[in-house]
């Protein structure tokens, strides 16, 4: 928790563990709904946990970021938008290859991004990445990316949802899963929003807050 906070402070920072966060998402449904074996117990069970999981990380660093100067954060924007440009670009190659024993410039997230990714990141990975970059566009007259607001946690909230929800529908699709979209998108969807809120209350528990 510590360490996710104290990363999020720079935009850099945040930019890689969200990266890294979509990317293991997208992989970590792929990878279940494509090998059901994976995990023993109903596949409901496994996307609520992966939901979970992506809620907790991206809401430390939503919660992170709000207790941070709103002021800094706010003019802080410009930087974060060009470090996503920049990551994003790369990401979108680096989905494609394994990153074993691959040393990535600290400026493109380094090991904090290797450390989550881990091996190959698959197809869901990458339509999520693309997904990411399109999202600037959408509030780019603010000069805002997709997760770059410090202040407004329900729509960083709603972003980390609906991303989550595409790449489980991505990966349904991929994989002829027998699963309903509109029942699943609902169990992955509450999944997020429950750890997103939970967040802020494991943050207070390990470290002092505004």
């Amino acid at each position: 928790m510590r360490f996710l906070s104290a990363t999020s402070a720079e935009p850099a920072g945040r930019v890689g563990v969200i990266y890294g966060e979509i990317i293991y998402t997208g992989s970590l449904l792929e990878s279940h709904l494509a090998d059901p074996s994976l995990f023993d117990g109903p596949r409901e069970q496994v996307l609520a946990n992966i939901g979970k999981n992506a809620g907790v990380i991206e809401g430390i660093v939503g919660h992170s970021v709000a207790d941070s100067d709103v002021k800094a954060a706010v003019d802080g924007e410009v930087d974060y938008n060009n470090a996503l440009a920049e990551k994003g670009n790369a990401a979108k190659s680096w989905v494609n290859i394994a990153f074993t024993g691959l040393k990535l410039p600290e400026h493109l997230g380094g090991e904090v991004m290797c450390s989550v990714v881990g091996g190959a990141a698959r197809a869901v990975a990458g339509g999520a990445v693309d997904r990411l970059l399109e999202g600037q566009e959408m509030r780019g007259a603010k000069d805002e990316g997709l997760y770059a607001s410090a202040k407004d946690l329900y729509a960083m909230r709603d972003s980390v949802n609906q991303q989550t929800q595409w790449s489980t529908d991505d990966a349904l699709a991929r994989h002829h899963t027998d699963l309903p979209k509109d029942g699943t998108d609902d169990i992955v969807g509450n999944a997020v929003n429950d750890e997103w809120d939970a967040s802020s209350e494991y943050l207070s528990n390990t470290k002092e807050r505004p």
